[in-house]
C-alpha cells in the first residue's frame, strides 16, 4: 500500500505539471467549497472528477431515509468513477468536505482528452487502476468485517433466544405457580362450602333408610325396601327381556311404566311381590323398592360429591387422597347410577366380568368413566347404544372399554384429544370433546396404565383404558 500511496504521488505530480503546460487542461480545473455537491444519488454522472486537492465524502441514502457515509477522498483519487466507467445512475452523492480542486472531464470528451495529450494516457491509466484497486481491496475488508459480524449477529441472536426462551419457561412456571396457588384457596372455600351439604345429605339419606325400616312391619315392604338400598343397574336389553317376563308372570299389571319398574326389581322381590299380591297392593311394593332405590343413589351421590371433592383438592396439592384396593367395577356401576338421566334414552350393554382388585383411587377413576361417558352422552341421539366391558389379562392388567355407536371422531382430530385445553364443542362440531379427556388420560397415567381411542369399523369411537393390578405398599 505504500509503493501505491507512492505511485499515486508521483503521478498526481506529473499530471499537476502536465496541467500547468497546457492551457486547454488549465480549463478543466473547477474548485469547489465545502458543502458544493460533485454529483448526486441516482443521477447519470457528467464528469469524471480527479481529485488535485482538497477531500470529497461519497454519501448513500437508504430506503429508511437513513444516509450512510461510504467513504472520503482525497488528493489522487478519481469520485465518481465507477458510474463513469460503466455508464450507470450513480449509487452515491459526492460533497466536498473541505476546499477542492479537481480535474473535471466530461465523459463524451475523455476519449479525445486522453488522445490530444498523449502524456496523461498512460498514468491516468495507472491511477484508475490504482483506485480501481483500492476500492476492492476495500470492499474485501467490508465483506470479512461483515461477515464477522454476521456471525458475532448470529451467536448473539442464538444466546439471545435461548435467553428468551429460558425466560418465557420461567414466567410461564411463575404463571402457573401462582395459578395453581389461586386455585388451592378457590378449592380450599369450595371444598369447605360442598363438603357441608354432602355431609348433610348423606346424614338425611340414613335417617330416611332408617325411618323407612322402623315404620316397615318386618315382612314383605321391609324386605323389598331392603333389596331397593342394595339395587344394582341394569342393562337396557336385561330390562326390555325382563319386561317380557313380566308381563307374562305378571298379566294383570298393565301400566307399561309399573311393568318397566317390576323389570328392575331381583328374583327374589318379584317373588315377594308374587307372594303378597292379594295383601298388599303392588303400587306400594313397588314404591318400597324406589324407596330404597333411590335412597341408595343419594348415598351414592353424596359418597360421589365427597370423592370428586377429595380428587379436586389432590390435583390442586390441599390435600392427600389414599390409595385403596378396589374393584373398578364399582365406580363403574356407581357412576352409571349417576348420570342415570344422561342414559335412559340410550341402549346401555354391561359385559363386566371378573376382574382382580387394584391399588387405585376410586374417586379420581370415577372421574375417567364420566368424562368418557358424558362424551359419548352429547354425540350420541335418543336410541344409541354404550356398551362397556371389562377383562383382565393375566394377573397383571384390567382392561376398560366403553364404545358407542356415534358418528366416530374425525382423523384429524383424534391425535388432539388428549391435549390440555383441547375442546370441540365451542367449535360447532357434530361430535362433542370436552377438556375432561385430557384430565381423565393424567389421572390413568398417574395410576400407571393408558388410555387409547379409536373408531370402530362398524362406526362410532372406543375408548380402552388398561390399568395395572397392583397392590398398596
Amino acid at each position: 500500500m505504500q509503493n501505491a500511496r507512492y505511485d499515486r504521488k508521483q503521478i498526481l505530480k506529473f499530471v499537476g505539471a502536465a496541467i500547468e503546460e497546457s492551457p486547454e487542461l488549465r480549463m478543466l480545473v473547477d474548485s469547489f467549497e465545502p458543502g458544493d455537491v460533485f454529483f448526486r444519488q441516482g443521477e447519470k454522472i457528467t464528469h469524471l472528477y480527479l481529485m488535485l486537492e482538497g477531500e470529497v465524502v461519497l454519501k448513500h441514502k437508504r430506503e429508511d431515509g437513513t444516509t450512510l457515509e461510504l467513504i472520503t477522498l482525497s488528493a489522487g483519487h478519481f469520485a465518481g468513477l465507477v458510474a463513469f466507467t460503466t455508464g450507470n445512475h450513480s449509487l452515491t452523492t459526492g460533497i466536498a468536505q473541505k476546499p477542492c480542486r479537481a480535474l473535471c472531464i466530461r465523459q463524451d470528451e475523455f476519449d479525445r482528452y486522453m488522445n490530444d495529450h498523449s502524456k496523461l494516457k498512460h498514468p491516468l491509466q495507472r491511477l484508475m487502476l490504482s483506485n480501481m484497486a483500492d476500492r476492492f481491496m476495500t470492499n474485501v475488508r467490508l465483506e470479512s468485517q461483515m461477515n464477522a459480524l454476521n456471525q458475532e449477529l448470529e451467536i448473539e441472536s442464538n444466546q439471545l433466544k435461548d435467553a428468551f426462551q429460558k425466560l418465557e419457561e420461567s414466567q410461564q412456571r411463575m404463571v402457573h405457580q401462582e395459578k395453581m396457588a389461586t386455585l388451592g384457596e378457590l378449592v380450599a372455600g369450595f371444598a369447605h362450602e360442598v363438603n357441608n351439604p354432602a355431609a348433610a345429605l348423606l346424614r338425611s339419606s340414613e335417617m330416611l333408610k332408617e325411618n323407612f325400616q322402623d315404620s316397615n312391619d318386618g315382612t314383605a315392604k321391609s324386605m323389598i325396601f331392603e333389596y331397593g338400598l342394595h339395587s344394582e343397574p341394569l342393562g337396557s336389553s336385561e330390562i326390555r327381556e325382563r319386561m317380557l317376563y313380566i308381563q307374562k308372570t305378571f298379566p294383570w299389571v298393565k301400566e307399561r311404566a309399573l311393568v318397566r319398574k317390576l323389570a328392575q326389581m331381583p328374583d327374589l322381590a318379584l317373588e315377594l311381590v308374587q307372594k303378597n299380591k292379594k295383601k298388599i297392593p303392588i303400587d306400594e311394593l313397588i314404591q318400597q323398592f324406589e324407596a330404597g332405590k333411590f335412597i341408595h343413589n343419594i348415598q351414592v351421590a353424596s359418597e360421589r360429591i365427597t370423592n370428586l371433592v377429595k380428587s379436586l383438592k389432590s390435583y390442586s396439592r390441599q390435600d392427600n387422597n389414599d390409595w385403596d384396593m378396589i374393584d373398578i367395577r364399582d365406580g363403574i356401576k356407581d357412576t352409571i347410577l349417576i348420570l342415570s338421566n344422561r342414559l335412559k334414552y340410550l341402549s346401555l350393554q354391561l359385559d363386566l366380568k371378573e376382574i382382580p382388585k387394584t391399588c387405585a383411587k376410586m374417586g379420581e377413576l370415577n372421574q375417567v368413566w364420566t368424562n368418557i361417558l358424558v362424551n359419548a352422552c352429547d354425540v350420541l341421539q335418543d336410541g344409541g347404544e354404550i356398551k362397556i366391558r371389562t377383562k383382565s389379562e393375566g394377573d397383571y392388567k384390567i382392561v376398560v372399554e366403553i364404545a358407542d355407536n356415534g358418528p366416530g371422531i374425525p382423523e384429524e382430530v383424534l391425535p388432539r384429544i388428549f391435549e390440555s385445553n383441547f375442546t370441540t364443542k365451542n367449535q360447532g362440531a357434530k361430535f362433542g370433546l370436552g377438556l375432561g379427556l385430557a384430565i381423565s388420560n393424567e389421572i390413568i397415567r398417574q395410576h400407571g396404565g393408558f388410555i387409547k381411542c379409536m373408531n370402530r369399523e362398524s362406526g362410532g369411537a372406543k375408548f380402552q383404558i388398561i390399568l395395572p393390578v397392583k397392590n398398596c405398599v
